[in-house]
């Protein structure tokens, strides 16, 4: 019989009771071994739903295979560095890190450590997104020549923590607004190679963490350019939706789940185009994510390597809304 993998959880808070305690029961060859919290209640209610035992932090380097980190994202780096050992799996909740450089580091640290780093964005397993992905792939609507990306509603996600609220990397942008463009840079096919990132006409509500952003943003690559246009709120309500525009024509799927894009050409009507698989529940999509971490699928797909470039975007777009609005 062959052992189940052990695994710990570093922060209990609301992402770990209403999601990946639920997630991890669709996969028995890993045991959820040991928890750790420095808020001892969430540390014990993850215990007493999970059966797990509350640990250390180092109980949990010492003796887990995987470790998932559901901290606050300011203290992503140090403790995704601290555990990246030889063949050890580290799942990074999102948003991953605050800097392109702190991504690309850490990428590497886990290859020269013969480890598997994964960031946690659920969203690229929503049918729609996956779909959306396959045709700009395909080439049928040629090169990619701007980005739009709309999210916005009132703000209901109950976090065990104040972050949200206190954190630089806890304002619209990194915490919805991460899910927001990641779909929109996997989508395109930009979450990976080389981007270069310049952020211009940035406005928001008030000083990071904020509740209300817009921005211009340039995407760079390969001599092209590809200007993208970004509104993100968690106060007033948006046309949640992203849009990728192509030479040949466009692509629009919304922000939430769905199984279907809205496929449009330079001649004629825009059509809708249905994938072939389609979800109930976004819990679903959620553990998706998991199977293609403890099981590793061909395209790596939520590989550390896949955000970097997403980490450049959110850096370039919050270091320039640092200023009043």
């Amino acid at each position: 019989m062959v052992a189940k993998r052990r695994l710990g959880i570093v922060g209990c808070g609301a992402v770990v009771q209403s999601n990946y305690l639920k997630a991890l029961a669709y996969y028995p060859e890993v045991h959820l071994a040991r928890v750790t919290d420095l808020n001892p209640d969430a540390a014990a209610r993850a215990a007493l739903t999970s059966g797990a035992t509350i640990s250390s932090y180092e109980e949990i380097a010492a003796d887990c295979q995987i470790v998932i980190i559901a901290t606050p994202p300011a203290s992503h780096a140090e403790l995704v560095e601290g555990l990246l050992t030889d063949g050890r799996t580290v799942i990074c909740e999102k948003p991953f890190v605050g800097t392109g450089a702190d991504a690309a580091r850490l990428a590497a640290l886990a290859h020269d450590r013969q480890s598997n780093l994964f960031v946690a964005h659920f969203r690229r397993c929503i049918p729609s997104v996956r779909l959306g992905r396959a045709l700009i792939a395909s080439g049928v609507l040629g090169a990619v020549t701007r980005l739009s990306a709309y999210e916005g509603g009132r703000f209901s996600w109950q976090a065990e923590s104040s972050y949200v609220y206190k954190d630089p990397y806890g304002g619209v942008l990194f915490d919805t607004g991460s899910h927001t463009l990641d779909m929109l840079l996997y989508v395109a096919c930009v979450d990976t190679g080389d981007l270069d990132v310049t952020s211009a006409d940035t406005q928001r509500d008030c000083p990071e963490p904020s509740n209300d952003l817009e921005a211009h943003v340039s995407l760079s690559r390969g001599g092209r350019e590809i200007p993208a246009h970004i509104k993100l709120s968690r106060v007033t309500t948006t046309s949640n939706k992203i849009l990728v525009e192509c030479e040949n024509g466009f692509i629009e799927l919304p922000v939430g789940l769905a199984n279907y894009v809205r496929l449009g050409s330079r001649e004629g009507p825009a059509v809708i185009v249905r994938a072939r698989e389609s979800y109930a529940d976004l819990m679903d999509c959620f553990a998706l994510q998991l199977k293609a971490m403890f099981f590793p699928d061909d395209e790596a797909t939520f590989s550390a390597d896949k955000f970097i470039n997403l980490s450049k975007v959110l850096e370039s777009v919050g270091n320039a809304s640092r200023g009043e609005a």
